[in-house]
């Protein structure tokens, strides 16, 4: 009896049914890929407490926005409902003039002006005036430091540090100037050799504000999570915005000073702690500090990241995603 060919079996050369099991192959190398991802690029998590100069100062760490230690002053939750995706695709084209369409971060705001914000009135003792001063600091921070070409693609961080209080900016100088691993908590900057499409950083997020440890000084909180669309130049096939798109999303506590119980140069505003988790990017230059597309590293075996929900990534009004795993 002759070998049956199974090459010649009507259904399998039926056009549809060709076209259909390509599609479902390239599905499937997707999600192989994205669980290498999720293993050994879900990322770097970090958390970092900033010590604050001087003995009137030391640890400062405030809340997160659905705590006690805020007075209901966060939007509700519906308002940051998203429309987009929630979570990346597994396979889908690639526009490089509008890298986020299909991802959660297709309905992004271009500006820090796009976050949530408090509503006008006064906080303990600082004035309306005085609060929505402050918050706009904090914006100009999170601009500076997350958003501005030449801090992600010039490794720039005197924009950022110039916004600082005086006494606060030497430890964050040091990191940046010795590449430290605490980098990446008040800067973004790009691994040498890539480079931001030019669409933008996309960002979502919250400010709230809250009384401070005593009448001279605010305390806020930031939520926000960024998108940043590499370019990838020769480089094929990008299978998904997951091969170009990284994504961040970030805590950050800050103080404000001010009066004269405090001395000058620690007047302004403080950077007191920080948290967060990077998606969706290459593992080597994460362990540095920076920044990079998935696809510029090849995709490995690794475990499946346990207990990550993808989808806090991108919704604030979740709490911050935790997960076993991570580059190695």
């Amino acid at each position: 009896m002759d070998d049956y060919d199974i090459g010649q079996h009507p259904d399998l050369r039926d056009p549809d049914w060709q076209r259909h099991a390509v599609k479902e192959a390239w599905v499937d190398l997707r999600r192989q890929r994205r669980r290498a991802r999720m293993g050994k690029r879900l990322a770097w998590t970090g958390v970092s407490l900033v010590v604050v100069a001087g003995a009137v100062f030391g640890f400062v760490q405030w809340g997160r926005s659905t705590s006690a230690h805020y007075d209901g002053s966060a939007p509700p939750p519906a308002e940051l409902r998203p429309t987009a995706p929630s979570v990346l695709p597994d396979l889908a084209r690639v526009n490089l003039e509008r890298p986020f369409d299909g991802t959660p971060a297709e309905t992004w705001s271009e500006s820090v002006d796009g976050l949530v914000t408090p509503p006008p009135g006064p906080v303990g003792k600082f004035s309306a005036g005085e609060v929505q001063n402050a918050v706009g600091q904090v914006k100009d921070v999170i601009r500076a430091g997350r958003l501005d070409r030449r801090t992600i693609e010039g490794h720039d961080g005197s924009l950022l540090l110039n916004l600082l209080a005086p006494n606060a900016r030497p430890d964050f100088a040091k990191a940046i100037d010795d590449r430290t691993e605490g980098l990446r908590e008040v800067v973004s900057f790009a691994e040498d050799g890539y480079r931001l499409l030019p669409a933008g950083p996309r960002i979502t997020g919250t400010i709230t504000a809250a009384p401070g440890r005593d009448a001279n000084t605010l305390a806020l909180h930031a939520d926000y999570s960024v998108a940043y669309a590499f370019d990838p130049g020769s480089h094929a096939p990008i299978l998904s915005p997951s091969d170009i798109d990284v994504f961040l999303r970030y805590e950050a506590d800050f103080e404000l000073v001010r009066g004269t119980t405090h001395q000058k140069n620690d007047r302004g505003l403080w950077v007191t702690s920080t948290q967060g988790v990077v998606y969706s990017m290459a593992c080597e230059p994460s362990k540095r500090g920076f920044l990079a597309p998935a696809y510029s590293e090849p995709y490995p075996d690794a475990p499946e990241a346990v207990g990550f929900d993808e989808t806090a990534m991108y919704d604030v009004t979740k709490p911050m995603p935790e997960f076993t795993g991570g580059c190695e």
